[in-house]
């Protein structure tokens, strides 16, 4: 890490197209990359780039994670789900849940601390709210003047157990 050059590229063997996101359990030296096209998780040995399996996902990932104290991997999707894949063993796995959140809620991050899963979105703001721009300014809750989306509210989504 010292020399920041890459060591290795791994191939996903056809089984996986347009990576968006990436989780990694460090302990047993696994990576779940979270693809577009086809919509799948990609399970791959970190140390070797072997590839381990393949299990389906929604559609739409931007994002993923892994939870070291539940051995789950998490990807979440533009579709309004959430995949949650369990890690039986190092080299068994399974979609564990999907769980329906919310439509274009596929950023997220994982609060390690709760063993919850944080999920952003925006929706548009209901008519005759305060949710409209200064003049030249930004958009209250999402963007520039003139932006996607135009004025909207910001939604959280909280995922866990």
């Amino acid at each position: 890490m010292k020399t920041l050059k890459v060591t290795a590229h791994y191939d996903l063997g056809g089984k996986g197209g347009g990576p968006a996101g990436l989780g990694l359990d460090a302990k047993n030296h696994i990576l779940f990359v979270m693809c577009h096209e086809p919509q799948t998780c990609v399970i791959l040995n970190a140390e070797d780039g072997k590839m381990l399996g393949t299990l389906p996902i929604g559609r739409g990932t931007d994002n993923g994670g892994f939870n070291p104290a539940t051995m789950e991997a998490f990807s979440s999707q533009g579709d309004g789900t959430l995949t949650i894949i369990k890690e039986k063993s190092p080299n068994s796995f399974e979609v564990e849940q999907t769980v329906q959140t919310k439509s274009r809620a596929k950023t997220c991050t994982l609060d390690t601390r709760n063993n919850q899963i944080i999920l952003i979105t925006t929706e548009p703001a209901p008519a005759g709210t305060a949710a409209t721009a200064p003049e030249g300014g930004d958009q209250a809750g999402g963007g520039k003047k003139g932006g996607r989306g135009g004025p909207g509210l910001l939604d959280i989504l909280v995922v866990g157990r």
